[in-house]
């Protein structure tokens, strides 16, 4: 390297000076570039169509990404799969899919030779018109941002003097600085291309970051995974969704551009849409944020929860399920609207069924099974099938709100005493304020409850894989004021 001279005598200031050179040098290799053209070269490979049909492949890099791209069950899906698959067949090929830790990384392998196609759901990076050729847009996507307090914000007005964060070197980054030239004076942080869309959720719905910069689909579809999070009303200009080639494949951006038009003609990316980005609970199945796979504990709290379920006739796995959704087992957990402790009780709710201090895990533990049971008997007449999802409902969103439920199911036509097409299908329609607005207990964010029931009976099954008692058992009459 250019730092050793010829001479055998190398002082120690020398070495110094080196070693920080040399860190820096890997440094920005392992991390992340300052901008694509750093990452990107310019083809030296011919692969255009008729060499992808002569071999049979199509080689597609897609960015890690549990929308774009998940192994489900030891079968791939994903939104830039299924596209990317139908392209293959279109073509006659085979299809090669392999992820990118970050989009710059799948320029430079298309530049390489190592894909032919970069496969995007999202605005993507900062394009790099002479190193990479795009495809006409698969879709215009709205800028949003996401955030414990987004849901006010409206127009670009209402980002003055405010934080937001965003990945660099992408056109949401591009539009975030245009904001800023045009007169907004908002302060812009940056992330690296690696960090993803779930990530920046999280992240701001746990405060860390006081607002992120997304594509709308993406942010709605986080929104209803992240109890806390909230998204804005679309902000700026549309941004193109397009998938990324080499220059000298003009054949194949062409008919991949084809291809594109002809999906959104057909309903196929509306198809698409309802099923990656329009439906939290595939997305909740293939992210498993706490996996159990047999034997052992659960929890810290296993011996308080089979208590608990002992005197109130549940099965302990249940209750663990609620506890793992309710606060990860953290017994001095404080909800943002007041909740407390395992079970994240109100403290009215806590006073009531008998926790004087919410914040003891025995006492917080026994009041919210307690309320479990009284809700599950409060329920009856609900198919015996669907009253667990009626109980976990109430329990999230108060029973007055789950009435006002059942009522508009059955003013719909819907049965009002079951979960699957009936009830939960009606449930969004609390967040309507029109509809809300003549509901005896208002807007609740229905959504939430529906995602919650499914994230609670999702880790109930999790737990059980040894082999499911029945969640619910009947209590002699002598144990259910116990």
């Amino acid at each position: 390297m250019f730092c050793w001279k010829r001479t055998r005598r190398v002082s120690a200031l020398t070495v110094l000076a080196c070693g920080l050179v040399l860190g820096a040098f890997y440094t920005l290799l392992a991390d992340e570039p300052l901008h694509p053209a750093t990452l990107v070269e310019r083809s030296p490979v011919e692969r255009d169509l008729a060499a992808i049909a002569a071999e049979g492949v199509l080689r597609v890099a897609i960015p890690v990404d549990d929308v774009a791209y998940a192994m489900r069950g030891g079968r791939a899906d994903g939104l830039a799969y299924d596209l990317a698959s139908r392209i293959a067949r279109r073509l006659g090929v085979k299809l090669e899919v392999y992820t990118v830790a970050q989009p710059g990384t799948g320029l430079r392998d298309l530049a390489r030779g190592k894909a032919d196609l970069l496969a995007l759901i999202d605005p993507g990076p900062t394009p790099v018109h002479d190193q990479a050729a795009w495809t006409t847009p698969l879709e215009q996507a709205r800028v949003v941002v996401a955030g414990r307090e987004a849901g006010g914000i409206r127009s670009l007005e209402d980002l003055r003097g405010r934080e937001i964060v965003v990945r660099r070197d992408t056109r949401l980054e591009e539009a975030a600085r245009g904001w800023a030239a045009a007169g907004y004076p908002i302060a812009i942080r940056t992330v690296p291309q690696r960090v993803s869309d779930e990530d920046l959720a999280e992240a701001a719905a746990q405060g860390r970051h006081p607002l992120v910069v997304m594509d709308e689909r993406r942010a709605r579809l986080e929104r209803a995974l992240f109890d806390d999070l909230e998204v804005s009303g679309p902000l700026g200009d549309l941004l193109p969704v397009r998938w990324a080639t080499r220059p000298n494949a003009p054949q194949l951006a062409q008919t991949v551009s084809r291809l594109f038009d002809t999906a959104r003609e057909v309903g196929l990316l509306a198809e698409l849409h309802r099923k990656y980005l329009e439906n939290p609970r595939r997305l909740r199945h293939s992210r498993h944020y706490e996996v159990w796979h047999g034997g052992g504990e659960i929890s810290p709290w296993d011996g308080l929860l089979q208590q608990a379920a002992q005197q109130h006739g549940f099965d302990w796995r249940l209750l663990a399920a609620l506890v793992a959704t309710e606060s990860g087992f953290d017994p001095a957990s404080v909800g943002p609207g007041g909740s407390i402790g395992l079970m994240q009780l109100m403290p009215a709710t806590a006073r009531e069924f008998g926790a004087k201090d919410p914040l003891d895990p025995q006492q917080n533990v026994l009041a919210g099974a307690r309320h479990l049971r009284w809700l599950w008997e409060t329920l009856p007449g609900v198919a015996e099938r669907d009253r667990l999802a009626f109980t976990l409902a109430a329990y999230n969103m108060g029973l007055g709100h789950l009435d006002d439920v059942r009522e508009l199911a059955a003013a719909r036509g819907l049965d009002p005493d079951r979960w699957e097409g009936n009830v939960a299908a009606v449930l969004p329609l609390k967040e309507d304020p029109r509809i809300a607005s003549e509901l005896p207990h208002g807007f609740a964010r229905g959504t939430l409850t529906l995602n919650y029931v499914d994230r609670v009976l999702d880790k109930y099954g999790q737990f059980s894989v040894a082999g499911r008692q029945p969640a619910v058992r009947k209590l002699a009459a002598a144990r259910q004021d116990s």
